[in-house]
Parts: structure tokens; C-alpha cells; sequence
């Protein structure tokens, strides 16, 4: 019985002690870098905690959260990997270069005052100085990168062109008008039975030959209609379905009938058209540069990945639940699984600051037609750029 009692003490004055012990565990070591299973567990309870917050859907949800616990360890791996050749280089980040990386975030958040940094440093979870540190190390990676794949990434013109050749139909740009409306409005003080006549007025003067603009000028200085609002080049899609309806048969410098829609009776005029086209290589050949040279860059970084390991002492004793996390390397770029956690939302207000990887170029996007932006009809329209929010 004392024995057991002994026991039992020595149990409850060892075990914060074992407790700690544990948590520093080295899990991951790569060269002179290392990760604790405090570490992994810290940033798999931020992962987690990013996927609750993101993810709507239970049945994706459910599967990142089933393979956090590897895609951690993977970024650990990539991390350590990294830092520890930044470490072999000798790269040292500047003061400078951390206060530009935290002046480029905030306006990328469209942060305008220090209250709003902190606001949404608080609800990130950070401090300013966990911020600077990993913008930091977010840096040191990118000029490891810089300074070792970048020079690999070499595209020749006639790959280009062998690439368009191939997808030429990814280049097609679709039919395309050119718009201008004005608006009978809803809150003009016109009368509700008053405003179809004045819609069909308005029509009767532009289709006699009257500029569009001189037919509304005393309705607008009234306030009854809007003044002209310039839609701009306008794709299939991009309008209300009534309005679109309306408009898409119309002839260039016809006008359309008063259509029904958000903030009163919309009258449409076709000021040109673009029919569907096939744009010549010397047009679409920057993008076509941008989007190979990603692809290579993202290639090159993998086998730059693999060169390093090689040449690195690298003893990894993962959590079972992170075991597989090879998978996750083979499987993904850093910023592949970055993007599974975090996704692509824009951020709340105030924003949670998630620190980019400022490392791999973002896709390139081959050009594609974007919808016009168009505003609910207004007494006075908006300025241009940029144009205005999608008329329903």
C-alpha cells in the first residue's frame, strides 16, 4: 500500500515534467533545424482551426480535416528544408525589407489605419511581432528560391507558339457589345403610371436620331431619369438575363425597349459590336509567357526540392497521424496545400491577416473576356474606371 502511495506521488511530480518532455520531442530534424511536436501541434490546431472557419461544406471539410495532421508535417518538412539552406546562404532579411512586406500586406487587406491592423491582428491570433517573424521567414524563402530556381526557368518563343497553335480555342473571345443605357428611375419622383410614357419618349427621340444623352438631359437634371451610364464592352453573361434579352439582337445604334429591372425602367443602346475572335499570337503571347513560365518555375521547385533533400541530414519521427505526410510533398506545392487550408475568401471585417507565400508566382491566367461591372442606375453616373457593379 505505501508503495503504491509512493507511486503515486512520484506519478503527480513527474508528470508536468514528462508532460513537457514530451512536447519537446524533436519530430523533424533537417540539417541544424528543428521541429517540436509542440511545434506541429500549434500549427495543426491554427490549420484546424482555419478549416472550421473556411469551409462550409461537411464532406470537404471532414477530408481536410482528416489529412491536417499530414499537410502540417509536409509544410514542416518544406520549411525546415528551406530555412536551413537560407541558413547554409547566409540570407538575412533587413528591417527594411519586413516594414515593406507589412506595408504590402496592409493594402492588400485595404487596411488604412494602424486601429484596423491591430483589429485584424487580433483576430488572426498574432502579434505584431509574430507577424514581422513570419513575414520574415516567408522572405528568407523567397530569396532562396529566387537565388537557386528562378535562374532555371527558361521558355523559348517557339514553345509559345506550339502552345497556341495547340489551344487556340482557350484564346477565343466571345461576342462582344458596347453599351450605354439610361434609367427612368424608380425613386425620380415620376408617378408609376408616368414612367413608361417617359421611357417610351425617351426611345422615340434616340431611334429619330437624337443622342442619347441630349434625350435625357432635362429628364435627368430633374432627377427623373439617370444620366447616361457608360456599361462599357459587355460579354454573354454579364447583364440581367431581361436585359441581355433586350439587347443582344439589337443592331449597332439601336436602342433598346424600356426593360424592368433594379432601380427602374433601363433603356439599353448599342454603341458597337465585336463579333467572336480568335485574338492573333502577338496579342495573348505575354500572357501565354506568363502562365508557361509558372508551370516550369512550379516543376523546377519541385525537383529543386528533391536535389536539397538529398544533400541534407533529414530524420523525421512524425505522429502517427501524420505519417503518410509524403503523400502531401508528392501530392502538392507548398502553396497548394497552403491554399487547402486557407482557401481563396476574402477576408471578414475585420480581416483575418493571413501571411502570404510570397515566393511562387500566382498562376497566370490565359485572357478571357471579365464581366463588365455595372451600377444600379444612379442620378449621376459613376466616375470611370472603374466601371460599374452588375445591373439585375
Amino acid at each position: 500500500m505505501r508503495r503504491t502511495v509512493v507511486s503515486l506521488l512520484l506519478l503527480l511530480v513527474l508528470a508536468p515534467a514528462l508532460h513537457a518532455e514530451m512536447l519537446n520531442r524533436i519530430v523533424l530534424r533537417i540539417n541544424d533545424r528543428i521541429a517540436t511536436l509542440l511545434d506541429y501541434q500549434q500549427r495543426k490546431q491554427e490549420m484546424v482551426r482555419e478549416i472550421l472557419r473556411r469551409e462550409q461544406d461537411p464532406e470537404e471539410r471532414q477530408r481536410l480535416l482528416g489529412g491536417a495532421g499530414e499537410m502540417v508535417f509536409a509544410d514542416l518538412f518544406r520549411e525546415l528544408l528551406l530555412q536551413s539552406r537560407a541558413d547554409q546562404l547566409a540570407i538575412e532579411i533587413t528591417d527594411a525589407q519586413v516594414e515593406t512586406a507589412v506595408t504590402q500586406l496592409r493594402e492588400s487587406y485595404n487596411i488604412k489605419t494602424d486601429q484596423e491592423f491591430t483589429a485584424a491582428l487580433a483576430q488572426s491570433g498574432l502579434t505584431d511581432a509574430q507577424l514581422r517573424a513570419q513575414l520574415r521567414s516567408s522572405l528568407r524563402v523567397q530569396e532562396v528560391r529566387g537565388r537557386e530556381v528562378q535562374n532555371r526557368v527558361k521558355v523559348d518563343e517557339e514553345d509559345l507558339r506550339r502552345y497556341y497553335r495547340k489551344n487556340l480555342e482557350q484564346f477565343r473571345q466571345p461576342e462582344q457589345l458596347q453599351l450605354s443605357e439610361a434609367v427612368v428611375l424608380e425613386e425620380g419622383g415620376a408617378s408609376a403610371a408616368d414612367r413608361p410614357r417617359i421611357a417610351a419618349e425617351i426611345r422615340a427621340k434616340v431611334a429619330a436620331g437624337t443622342p442619347l444623352a441630349d434625350a435625357v438631359a432635362d429628364y435627368a437634371t430633374q432627377g427623373v431619369t439617370s444620366n447616361v451610364i457608360e456599361l462599357g464592352w459587355v460579354s454573354p453573361g454579364d447583364l440581367d438575363k431581361n436585359l441581355e434579352t433586350a439587347v443582344w439582337s439589337l443592331a449597332k445604334g439601336s436602342i433598346s425597349e424600356p426593360v424592368p429591372a433594379r432601380g427602374g425602367l433601363h433603356l439599353v443602346q448599342v454603341i458597337d459590336r465585336r463579333e467572336s475572335r480568335i485574338p492573333p499570337f502577338s496579342e495573348v503571347s505575354a500572357a501565354i509567357q506568363a502562365r508557361e513560365e509558372d508551370r516550369v518555375f512550379r516543376e523546377e521547385i519541385g525537383k529543386y526540392m528533391v536535389e536539397l533533400e538529398k544533400k541534407s541530414l533529414v530524420v523525421a519521427n512524425p505522429p502517427e497521424e501524420a505519417a503518410g505526410y509524403r503523400r502531401q510533398i508528392a501530392a502538392t506545392t507548398p502553396e497548394e496545400s497552403e491554399s487547402l487550408a486557407t482557401g481563396a475568401a476574402a477576408p471578414a471585417s475585420p480581416p483575418t491577416i493571413t501571411v502570404p507565400d510570397a515566393v511562387t508566382p500566382t498562376p497566370s491566367a490565359l485572357p478571357t473576356a471579365k464581366p463588365t461591372d455595372m451600377t444600379p442606375p444612379a442620378v449621376v453616373p459613376p466616375p470611370a474606371p472603374p466601371p460599374p457593379p452588375p445591373v439585375q
